[in-house]
């Protein structure tokens, strides 16, 4: 019996062991209290099980005793052998960082869109939906909102360059609200930022007009446009402008009428040195991150969802209703 004692103390002390960085990493994730007691539970039943059964495999005749260990073994085991997920699924995390958690996996699903678009596949965008759908409160219902809008748009393979941008900088500030001190650091200080949105918004009005039927009127809002970037012209994207202005100018004179100025995200439009020098500008959604948006990329934004929930309207961004990417808008680069 002595050696039964033994037995049950080792293994209870090994169950005590993992309990507690299992509690620590639950702690960590902000899991619920809940998700605490059904760990808990789970290794209060692993150690009565151990100290149930230890002795009574030594009380056994030699001849059953097999039987017997293999049963508490299979037992025992089988409880400790459940992974955690399993248990925080059940559950769940504190509301606001199972939030922060589907926010982390919107990046990662427009991440795959964006660089391997079968990667991200149809179902696994719905069920990321479902589950922002479900954590949709008053308190962040515009976040919500916002990366519910980013998931249609990827689902549709249909993400506009602009509208990616402003999502990416409105979503970094609620976020920064949400979780303080949890949301990576901006890439550039505010004003650095706001001058690669500008940049890029700009960018992204010539794709605009430069996707639409030629006409007299496109044409000279594009030809505006492209004279607009010389307020953008440094040292680090003189190449750049220099290449749009370029392409932008052949296009114009070409005879073509129909058919887009850039065709696909690879910017091979601009010239060889295109996506290059798009990423050297916008290499992240962090270049972007901090940027002042004004009061028609707010409108912009406040319009976006409006018209995608126009029963239930939209959050105004700009409102206290809430406190590593290189792929298309917001993310091409």
């Amino acid at each position: 019996m002595n050696a039964a004692l033994v037995a049950a103390a080792g293994i209870t002390a090994v169950a005590v062991f993992f309990f507690l960085v299992e509690s620590d990493g639950l702690s960590q994730i902000h899991a619920r209290v809940r998700t605490q007691l059904f760990n808990t539970t789970r290794w209060a039943f692993v150690i009565a099980l151990t100290w149930l059964l230890i002795p009574a495999t030594f009380s056994e005749p030699s001849s059953g005793r097999p039987v017997v260990i293999v049963g508490m073994v299979g037992l025992a085991g089988a409880l400790m052998l459940v992974p955690v997920r399993w248990v925080v699924r059940i559950g769940g995390r504190e509301p606001a960082w199972e939030l922060r958690s589907a926010r982390l996996e919107v990046a990662r699903l427009a991440n795959r869109a964006r660089r391997d678009p079968p990667s991200a596949t149809p179902e696994r965008i719905a069920q990321t939906m479902a589950r922002i759908e479900q954590l949709r409160t008053a308190e962040v219902r515009e976040l919500c909102d916002l990366m519910l809008a980013e998931l249609a748009d990827l689902q549709a393979g249909d993400e506009a360059w602009n509208e990616a941008g402003r999502r990416s900088i409105r979503i970094d500030q609620l976020s920064r609200r949400l979780w303080p001190g949890e949301v990576p650091p901006p890439e550039f200080d505010p004003d650095e930022a706001t001058f690669r949105w500008r940049l890029y918004r700009t960018f992204g009005r010539l794709m605009e007009v430069g996707a639409m039927e030629r006409s007299a009127e496109t044409a000279a809002r594009f030809q505006q446009l492209l004279a607009s970037l010389d307020e953008f012209r440094r040292s680090d994207t003189k190449a750049f402008i220099a290449d749009v202005r370029r392409s932008g100018n052949r296009w114009l004179k070409s005879e073509r009428k129909r058919g887009p100025w850039i065709e696909c995200y690879d910017f091979s439009s601009l010239g060889p040195r295109g996506l290059e020098e798009v990423r050297s500008i916008w290499g992240r959604d962090a270049a972007l991150w901090g940027a002042q948006l004004d009061d028609d990329d707010l409108r912009a934004l406040e319009e976006d969802l409006a018209r995608r929930a126009p029963s239930e309207g939209a959050a105004a961004p700009g409102s206290d209703s809430a406190a590593p990417m290189a792929g298309a808008p917001a993310g091409t680069r």
